[in-house]
């Protein structure tokens, strides 16, 4: 399917364009992670669950597994969102984990995976230190490959993060994953330049573009 770039929006923005309306309607949130998304799902009415082989235990509503073994019965959800986590599956699992997705779903449901592309200037200036392009792409190579879901609509948008400077952005990083701290410390110089090279100013805040890919999938 062709795919088309949109103007400037998040994760959010499109779940919430996707999925409407999302009152009453039960989501699986793919490696939701702390769950930063569910407070926003549920204002919106969704009934939100998350699921994250990593995610701290005994948290409300978030079950603690990978996605390529869901501990959920066929056909339990009404939608699924995977947002930035497809490329952190183990690549030998990423076809399980749609099968899975496809699995939970009821008939008529959407899944909606949203993931990084790797380009970009977020993605230039992460290289230094961690470079997921090899991730990202099997990503994408899995999607196109599954049997268990039939694509719907695919389409990019650019994300833009912003940063109070070149320490905000290793502790965004760390954040996210905190064994990338010791990458960033042998490597802060290269980081740096780096990071300099690929931002621009506004306002006071440096800021690093990021193509996102969004494909919305139903059950096949």
């Amino acid at each position: 399917m062709d795919h088309k770039t949109e103007p400037t929006r998040d994760a959010l923005d499109v779940i919430l364009e996707e999925l409407a309306p999302l009152a009453g309607r039960s989501v699986l949130d793919i490696g939701c992670g702390r769950g930063r998304l569910g407070g926003r799902l549920r204002e919106a009415g969704a009934m939100w669950r998350g699921l994250d082989p990593f995610a701290p235990e005994g948290v409300d509503a978030i079950d603690r597994a990978p996605a390529e073994a869901m501990p959920y019965p066929d056909d339990s959800f009404d939608a699924a969102i995977c947002v930035n986590a497809l490329h952190h599956v183990p690549m030998s699992a990423m076809a399980h984990a749609l099968s899975e997705a496809a699995r939970v779903l009821r008939e008529g449901g959407r899944l909606v995976v949203i993931e990084p592309r790797a380009s970009g200037a977020l993605s230039q200036v992460l290289a230094v230190v961690d470079d997921e392009a090899e991730i990202r792409n099997a990503a994408q190579a899995a999607m196109d490959t599954t049997g268990a879901l039939r694509e719907v609509s695919a389409y990019d948008y650019p994300r833009v993060e912003r940063y109070s400077g070149f320490q905000g952005f290793c502790d965004s990083l760390i954040a996210v994953d905190p064994g990338r701290a010791a990458l960033i410390e042998a490597n802060a110089d290269a980081l740096r330049l780096a990071f300099e090279r690929h931002t621009t100013r506004e306002n006071g805040a440096w800021l690093l573009s990021q193509p996102m890919s969004v494909r919305i999938f139903q059950p096949a």
